[in-house]
């Protein structure tokens, strides 16, 4: 008898978003957050995914015909949530957010055949605290930037929300940007050469065309670098496909984590050139 092997299948949960991203001083609206560019990047693997989001009803047609092949889980709202990221010198981002849907509610059913869990919130509010309070029955990867900034009317702060704190122990790999790192280092008084006590088995830290680094617990860091580094162009999402293009090679095809961050960054790459071709 012929054992047949399952394709790798992840649990993503995070907002889909209507965005409009102002770049050069130019608006350009299209459908994003974590949740979308990491469904793409994992489907482009030819991993199967499970996307649980909130939508308001005419956005989810639009998205079934994005997403071709996901399982969307779109949970009703009245409104897709909104944002508006406006960049400026050395591609440094100002935020607004315009529609806010309500969180985004747990059930254990999801986690049935998955293999990991990719957790991308958007703001403090995106899920509802079950996913971040509930022990996971499968290893989490988690982008800290919906817990790195707070909500304050329409205008987003930089605000590290406590319970990023709490959930670190329990993630296999966090993401953070660079300024998101060093508001974790702040917010736990460390240096900028120690870890957590406890904490994420790999921390990716990115900082745009400068590549970014692997932190490792008890393992030699990896550094990576951008490839090639693409400039001059809306970097919406590139810190999205990064994590899941590692997360495809580290758990998809059992990379190394040199292997793994330099295909990453290459996807990056090729997403930021497509970008910049499509005008």
């Amino acid at each position: 008898m012929i054992d047949v092997v399952r394709p790798k299948r992840v649990l993503i949960a995070g907002s889909i978003t209507r965005d409009t991203n102002v770049y050069a001083a130019t608006p350009h609206c299209s459908f994003g957050g974590t949740a979308l560019f990491a469904a793409r990047t994992y489907r482009q693997f030819g991993i199967d995914v499970r996307l649980v989001t909130r939508l308001a009803a005419p956005d989810i047609a639009l998205i079934e015909a994005e997403l071709a092949g996901v399982e969307l889980i779109a949970q009703p709202s009245s409104v897709t949530t909104a944002f508006e990221n406006t960049y400026g010198t050395n591609d440094t981002r100002t935020q607004r957010v315009t529609a806010v849907a309500p969180p985004i509610a747990l059930d254990a059913g999801y986690f049935a055949g998955v293999d990991w869990l990719h957790l991308g919130p958007l703001h403090p509010n995106d899920l509802d605290p079950d996913w971040l309070d509930k022990p996971s029955p499968v290893p989490i990867a988690f982008d800290i930037q919906g817990l790195a900034r707070q909500v304050q009317g329409e205008r987003i702060a930089a605000v590290l929300d406590p319970r990023a704190i709490k959930l670190l122990p329990r993630i296999e790999w966090l993401k953070a940007s660079r300024v998101e790192w060093r508001t974790l280092q702040a917010h736990l008084r460390i240096g900028p050469l120690d870890r957590p006590t406890h904490g994420s088995s790999e921390t990716l830290v990115t900082d745009g065309a400068e590549g970014g680094i692997v932190l490792r617990n008890q393992q030699r860091d990896v550094r990576w670098s951008a490839a090639p580094a693409v400039t001059n162009c809306d970097p919406t999402g590139a810190g999205d496909v990064f994590l899941t293009a590692y997360l495809c090679h580290r758990i998809g095809r059992s990379a190394s984590a040199h292997r793994s961050a330099a295909e990453a960054a290459r996807v990056t790459s090729e997403f930021l050139l497509g970008r910049v071709a499509s005008g």
